[in-house]
């Protein structure tokens, strides 16, 4: 319905209707200023994090060999990067902050079925989250009060580690049980075997292969004397060695395996202990959140200018559409 109109017809309309782009001003500017006044305060801070290379405690630690232990103090790369940044938005952590800093009662969350779907979606407004260009994460948090905004945004730092915990924790439980039942299994099993030596020491059997044959010289010496006594001692020792031999050797043999075995699983043990109670941070803190008294939202005169600007495109478009529709009429 809106005529084709060239830029000087449209400044003089403009300028015929000045008087209503003047009152359709004020207005808009009292009605927005006023609401915008009332609008609550916000302030921002902001942390730098940096992601730590992920590997596990006792890779990075107690690793036996020092060639491939790796080094926990270099700067993780994008992959590191885009891991930390799952975890800093997952939905986990959102609700431990939100826990921990009653953002249910700050950000007033209503208490209703649909609560988390409300906390995520003012956390989408509160909240920034974004890599930089130097594969660092900054992350920006606004809130009603100054020292509110930082101890959120510090909090999201803190509490990464804490979801990254309970991520692998589930992991770590599983591995400890069945290397910690390993273990007790081996030292069980040594325990059993060791008895049974003890057993056969006490019958005289003390070192199978060096008693054979410590015996068997004493025996031709005693048989080249013709030493009957002692030959019937000899024999005695002989026949409980040819008794009890097999098993001393095999019991024997079973402790020396499980002997070179225990170090290992000793070892995978302590590693799975250490995996399971301890973990090392995921980022390095570059820069924490400190409080900023600068108000930060609502920018009151950039909101107001846009709206008195929006008013007026309305208005201009109502008055051509309603001059038009006059000369569609007329004719």
């Amino acid at each position: 319905m809106l005529e084709n109109i060239s830029s000087k017809e449209l400044f003089i309309k403009i300028y015929k209707w000045r008087k209503t782009f003047i009152k359709i001003t004020l207005i808009s500017t009292l009605l927005i200023g006023t609401i915008v006044y009332f609008m609550p305060k916000q302030y921002k801070s902001t942390t730098i994090l940096f992601a730590a290379r992920q590997f596990s405690v006792s890779k990075l630690v107690i690793e036996a060999n020092a060639g491939n232990q790796e080094d926990y103090m270099q700067i993780g790369d994008e992959d590191d990067c885009e891991k930390l940044i799952q975890l800093l938005t997952s939905d986990a952590l959102k609700i431990k902050v939100a826990d921990a800093f009653n953002l249910w009662e700050r950000w007033d969350i209503k208490d209703t079925n649909f609560s988390y779907h409300y906390l995520k979606l003012k956390w989408d407004d509160q909240v920034s989250i974004k890599r930089t260009e130097f594969n660092s994460i900054k992350v920006e948090v606004y809130d009603y009060t100054a020292n509110g905004s930082a101890q959120i945004a510090n909090g999201i730092s803190d509490y990464c580690d804490s979801v990254r915990r309970d991520m692998t924790k589930s992991i770590a439980s599983e591995v400890l049980k069945i290397v910690k039942e390993e273990y007790n299994n081996t030292l069980t099993r040594m325990k059993i075997l060791e008895d049974s030596l003890q057993v056969l020491r006490n019958l005289g059997v003390l070192h199978y292969k060096e008693q054979v044959k410590a015996y068997s010289k004493s025996y031709a010496k005693a048989i080249e004397k013709n030493d009957i006594e002692a030959m019937k001692r000899l024999n005695i020792t002989l026949d409980i060695l040819k008794k009890y031999g097999g098993a001393y050797e095999n019991i024997h043999d079973n402790l020396e395996k499980y002997g070179a075995k225990y170090p290992d699983i000793k070892m995978k043990y302590d590693e799975a202990l250490v995996n399971y109670n301890k973990i090392i941070p995921a980022k390095f803190v570059v820069e924490k959140a400190r409080p900023n008294e600068f108000k930060a939202k609502p920018k009151r005169l950039i909101i107001i200018a846009i709206s008195v600007i929006a008013c007026n495109l309305i208005g201009l478009f109502v008055l051509l559409l309603k001059d038009s529709i006059t000369k569609i009429t007329i004719k």
